[in-house]
């Protein structure tokens, strides 16, 4: 009698557990650490790993399994780690923020890990330089300079 060979997903899922939280998911492995993804990217994830047969491999199937997100935040000593870009991360932060996360366990750039979240187009926005003031213009009190 032949054995059916696993999907992907299952190989995956064997040592992993995933908590769906609103527009996040968050996957914990065991001995891998915890990794939050986008619950759209998930789903599109979790489909494409089941329609892919298991190398055998548990480390290799975990990590073609997790190579499929573009945007990832991890835990600490996770078995991945964070990706994305500076925008992405804002906009998981938000997510993982409203699911009820503390964003200060997690591996985030540090603007992201204050209280009130920094849009990245505002931290990146130059502040206007104030001209040099010219020294021939009368000072603050009305007087010409000597």
């Amino acid at each position: 009698m032949s054995q059916k060979q696993k999907t992907l997903f299952e190989a995956f899922s064997q040592r992993a557990r995933v908590a769906k939280q609103g527009e996040v998911a968050m996957i914990v492995i065991d001995g891998g650490g915890a990794m939050i993804v986008a619950m759209d990217e998930y789903m599109v994830a979790h489909k494409w790993a089941q329609s892919r047969l298991s190398s055998g491999n548990v480390v290799s199937d975990r990590g073609r399994f997790l190579e499929q997100f573009q945007v990832m935040v991890a835990r600490p000593g996770s078995f991945a780690g964070t990706k994305g870009n500076d925008r992405q991360l804002y906009k998981m932060a938000k997510a993982m923020r409203a699911a009820g996360h503390d964003l200060g366990e997690w591996m985030l750039p540090p603007e992201l890990k204050v209280n009130k979240l920094v849009d990245p187009d505002d931290i990146k926005k130059p502040k206007p330089k104030e001209e040099p003031a010219d020294p021939s213009a009368p000072s603050a009190d009305g007087k010409a300079p000597e």
